[in-house]
């Protein structure tokens, strides 16, 4: 498809999305279910859907009902709680109703009206506006202030969600640094344990329209998140957060319909590049790794609002962490990038460290190697192998509290993943390890015992992965 006719497709979506929806509440032998199946493995929940959109979306409601309720709970009791502005639930919704709702595509509308009638065929009292909101948690802050002056609303400026503590670390490399040439990518999600705890569900989503896709997310979303996301068609895909990024259009597309469209209808970089940046928003600015299974090219798109900064190689490696390498980029951050006793600064290094390493040593790469990648503590400001939040595999929790480092806190790298292209074409493969990728456990008593002063975060904040010792999981599609 030309260019012209992609962003036209995209563009004719978005125009329908005025469609209306007629939402009806199935029962539990609903013929809505049929194909779609949830198992659990090693602290993660797998679902497979299929089917057209309101049949993807109730089936995805219904099998995860008790996922959603965890997860929104969580969010709301440590992001959106009294303890630090009041309870905004209420903002969220009315934001999404106003300036999002309006931007989807008619098939996401009708894929949330699913969720919203399997949830509540499992008893859960959810509505289309809870749901929206739930999805665009990254995107209701660009939105923020137009909300707060169109509705008079008696707070000074903007008010940001402190507490919202995103991270990651990842790295994608092809060609004669890999074991087979192959593109190996991974990728850990870092926040906070209570309120992402529940972010462990691993979707294998067949829709009537565009590719199948997997993608690691939560009860309630369409699309990731935390940013693991793949497809058929051989796209490969992950991101870590560019920080201090708050330049916004709010006349764009919001973040999360840009990338569930790019995943489900885009097939090259170029297509996830152009859908990624038509009508760019700016909220939740990333660094995002692509590669393409077909070809063995591999991307950074390192995304702003307004600007970008693009490396692409069909023999490299590169590496992220929440660290703004481009000069277009940084033009838009507020990001101190020169201080090296901080995370980004300090993993960034770390990963220019491994890519020389591997350039000299070239051949040795693979999944096993990707794995050792994500669970690796070095800590290159101190110069020791011990957890902290400036090692590739974060422990927030480890931290000392010592100026200048950062105060221990309950948050860091929670999970694992990694896959190469040849399991991605073969049979949409992936090794996954819920909790820290070196297998440490988060004991949430030890920790509380040292700093009560996360005792607010409870019942939410507890032991991860809840179970332990888990092992690093091999998904396919169909997985059962």
């Amino acid at each position: 498809m030309s260019k012209l006719k992609k962003i036209s497709v995209l563009t004719v979506m978005l125009i329908l999305a005025t469609v209306t929806v007629q939402v009806y509440a199935g029962k539990p032998e609903s013929p809505l279910l049929k194909g779609a199946y949830r198992t659990e493995e090693e602290g993660w929940i797998y679902v497979h859907l299929e089917g057209k959109p309101f049949q993807i979306g109730y089936q995805h409601g219904y099998l995860l009902a008790d996922n959603i309720d965890q997860s929104w709970k969580a969010c709301i009791h440590v992001y959106w709680s009294e303890e630090e502005f009041g309870d905004w639930w209420f903002a969220a919704r009315d934001i999404s109703r106003l300036y999002i709702w309006p931007k989807l595509t008619a098939e996401m509308k009708v894929e949330i009206a699913g969720i919203v009638a399997g949830a509540r065929a499992r008893g859960l009292d959810w509505d289309k506006w809870d749901i929206l909101a739930f999805n665009s948690w990254a995107d209701i802050d660009a939105y923020w202030d137009m909300w707060a002056e169109e509705k008079g609303h008696p707070t000074v400026g903007h008010i940001p969600l402190p507490r919202i503590d995103k991270g990651c670390s990842a790295f994608i490399t092809t060609g004669s640094g890999t074991t087979t040439g192959d593109i190996v990518i991974g990728h850990n999600t870092w926040a906070g344990y209570a309120g992402d705890g529940y972010w462990n569900v691993i979707f294998d989503v067949e829709p009537e329209n565009g590719h199948r896709m997997i993608y690691q997310s939560t009860g309630g979303c369409i699309w990731s998140g935390q940013d693991w996301i793949y497809n058929e068609a051989g796209l490969m895909v992950c991101e870590t957060t560019l920080p201090g990024m708050y330049t916004y259009n709010v006349e764009g597309v919001p973040i999360f319909v840009r990338e569930r469209y790019a995943i489900q209808y885009g097939s090259t970089i170029d297509d996830f590049i152009e859908i990624m940046t038509y009508e760019n928003n700016g909220a939740y600015a990333n660094e995002w790794l692509i590669g393409d299974a077909k070809t063995g090219e591999i991307c950074s798109l390192q995304l702003g609002c307004y600007v970008w900064d693009i490396e692409r190689t069909y023999d490299g490696f590169i590496g992220s962490s929440n660290y703004p390498k481009g000069e277009n980029v940084r033009s838009e951050s507020y990001y101190d990038w020169t201080i090296p006793w901080t995370s980004g600064y300090s993993r960034n290094a770390r990963w220019e460290e491994l890519k020389a390493y591997y350039e000299v040593n070239p051949g040795l790469i693979d999944c096993n190697i990707g794995m050792e990648f994500l669970s690796d503590h070095k800590d290159m400001w101190t110069g020791s192998f011990e957890a902290s939040s400036r090692t590739l595999c974060g422990h927030c929790e480890a931290e000392t509290n010592v100026p200048p480092y950062a105060r221990p806190r309950p948050s860091g790298a929670y999970d694992g993943k990694v896959t190469c292209s040849s399991m991605v074409t073969s049979e949409m493969g992936m090794w996954g390890r819920w909790g820290h990728p070196c297998g440490t456990p988060f004991i949430a008593t030890d920790f509380l015992a040292l700093h009560p002063e996360y005792e607010w975060q409870l019942p939410y904040l507890q032991d991860l992965p809840i179970v332990w010792p888990v092992d690093w999981t091999y998904f396919t599609k169909d997985w059962t």
